[in-house]
């Protein structure tokens, strides 16, 4: 076996691991499980990696971001588990902040790093972090940032060789949809 053949096995292996760990994650948030923190914190750890090798230096930020978060959800009481709502006037501040968030990431990563499609994941990778906050402030709706993020990245990720990472945010498409349409299946 040559140096190549098992990097690219040793990629594929952390992926899928990374890949399932994310998806039990976003299932177990789903249904109101503290456990599934645990295993979003080592599925977006993995991802780090697997992010830094592709050159999605923003997405492998934002991975650092997800197992701080993670760490902080594991860490809340259980009380907060009271998911609300908010009016559009709450979300206009967030969303006009993250577009210009990304695009001054993008630009700077376009110029000053051999980022690969810098502006996508700069949006997917800001927006992100608005979601996140929003998901671990049990506010019902970050999944309506994570259609439009989820949207993106499976793109992204097929683009940059990471088919299974892709396939996963098909899933996390449909899991977002039905977590803002309150959809659970058992």
């Amino acid at each position: 076996m040559t140096e190549r053949t098992a990097r690219a096995g040793i990629l594929r292996a952390t992926e899928f691991t990374a890949v399932v760990l994310n998806l039990l994650y976003t299932w177990l948030y789903m249904h109101e499980q503290k456990s599934g923190f645990v295993a979003g914190a080592i599925g977006s750890a993995l991802f780090i990696y697997l992010c830094a090798v592709k050159k999605l230096y923003a997405e492998a930020v934002l991975q650092l971001f997800y197992v701080a978060m993670a760490l902080y959800g594991l860490a809340a009481p259980d009380s907060t588990w009271q998911v609300h709502e908010t009016g559009l006037g709450y979300h206009l501040p967030w969303i006009a902040s993250g577009f210009v968030s990304a695009l001054a990431l993008g630009y700077g990563l376009r110029k000053f790093t051999d980022q690969q499609l810098p502006y996508i994941d700069a949006f997917t990778s800001v927006f992100a972090l608005i979601a996140t906050w929003h998901m671990v402030n049990f506010i019902h709706e970050n999944w309506l940032y994570w259609m439009a993020i989820n949207t993106l990245s499976v793109f992204m990720y097929a683009r940059r060789g990471l088919r299974l990472a892709s396939g996963m945010f098909v899933i996390y498409l449909a899991l977002s949809i039905m977590g803002y349409l309150n959809i659970r299946i058992h």
